[in-house]
């Protein structure tokens, strides 16, 4: 198995090799986007929903770089795949080039890792005829080779197999940086596009399902199950002027409140991501972005007005507005509150349930990430 040696990273690698692939999309959607993994961090004082979005950010860029590498004529492989290949894995030259000059890097980086012995490669092992396999400490390239860069065993010259360190579990984490200056342009366009994806498929499910994502039962694993079916569609999705629209058509369809920041200039998302089942007279979810003095986080001063819904709640409940006035069935308490707007700040219990929704959410993308690289 030939390996790249240094030579050939000073002439400009393509990146056939499918690791590189991935080194290229990880450090896309983080260092690319100026996030770090200190965002991450256990010691980070960010809200844990706001870690759990970036969570999906990560995933999600991933993916739609690669997706993007194919360009309009290949569907890159990913490990699986009947058509996937380690060695020479089939990408689209021009797409790479346009997305390094979209992230400002030139296309002749090396995105090989290497840390650890002999630049990533690990430890050389060569044949000896009365044990077999014997670790070395050999440099390579050096006198000795694989068997397709001419090595033999009766020379004794031949390389056998190499080994990486365990450390090369790690390998995400060469390509993501441990902080960061802040966002790059390049990173509020792609985190935006984040947004759009992740408000449509957390949002989007439910209402396709007509159920809250959180939970364990037959209806919530129904709509967890539609939330990973819509995000595989927005992967893939080749004309992205379409997210806008449906981020806001989910939004009006869950009847929720845009007032969630997530970084400065960005989209903001709903305070709470779980659709209003309940009858209501008003919401505001004006499309805003996060502008100077919004902070991370809910902003209970953001989309405070409200406007006159007709749209019908999901779970079969009935909206019906009479002069401003929300008409109750003879079964139902009638609230003091009845004759004006609801309150539209996040209660404590909101607020958990909205954390719950964001960890679930969390889950889906770290096992998908998981999945993606060790599958």
């Amino acid at each position: 198995m030939k390996h790249y040696t240094g030579a050939e990273a000073k002439k400009g690698l393509d990146i056939k090799y499918w690791p590189q692939q991935l080194n290229f999309a990880v450090w896309c959607a983080t260092a690319g986007c100026g996030v770090s993994r200190e965002i991450f961090s256990e010691k980070s004082n960010l809200p844990e929903n706001i870690k759990s979005f970036y969570v999906f950010h990560v995933y999600f860029t991933i993916r739609r770089i690669l997706f993007e590498l194919g360009g309009i004529q290949i569907i890159i492989s990913l490990p699986g795949d009947p058509n996937f290949n380690n060695m020479d894995n089939k990408y689209d030259k021009a797409s790479y080039k346009r997305l390094c000059a979209e992230f400002g890097i030139d296309s002749s980086t090396d995105f090989r890792y290497t840390a650890g012995p002999n630049n990533g490669l690990g430890d050389v092992y060569i044949w000896a005829s009365s044990v077999g396999p014997v670790k070395t400490y050999l440099k390579y390239p050096g006198s000795s080779s694989f068997s397709d860069e001419g090595g033999s065993a009766s020379k004794g010259t031949l390389i056998n197999f190499s080994q990486q360190w365990p450390a090369a579990d790690e390998q995400a984490n060469f390509f993501c940086p441990i902080d960061s200056n802040g966002l790059t342009e390049a990173g509020l366009s792609r985190i935006n596009q984040s947004i759009e994806a992740f408000v449509y498929c957390v949002l989007g499910a439910q209402v396709n399902v007509r159920s809250p994502i959180i939970g364990v039962g037959g209806r919530e694993k129904e709509a967890q199950e539609e939330f990973s079916v819509l995000m595989e569609q927005a992967i893939s999705e080749v004309d992205m002027r379409k997210s806008v629209s449906r981020y806001q058509l989910a939004v009006d369809k869950a009847m929720v409140r845009l007032n969630f920041a997530v970084c400065p200039g960005a989209w903001l998302m709903p305070g709470r991501m779980v659709i209003n089942t309940q009858s209501v007279i008003g919401y505001n979810n004006a499309l805003k972005q996060a502008g100077n003095g919004v902070k991370m986080g809910i902003n209970n001063d953001i989309n405070t007005s409200t406007k006159k819904s007709s749209l019908t709640p999901m779970e079969g409940n009935e909206n019906k507005i009479n002069n401003g006035k929300k008409l109750v069935k003879k079964n139902q308490q009638q609230s003091p509150a009845s004759s004006e707007i609801q309150s539209l700040n996040s209660s404590p219990d909101d607020q958990h349930e909205e954390n719950k929704t964001a960890m679930i959410v969390g889950v889906i993308a770290i096992i998908g990430f998981a999945f993606l690289v060790f599958r």
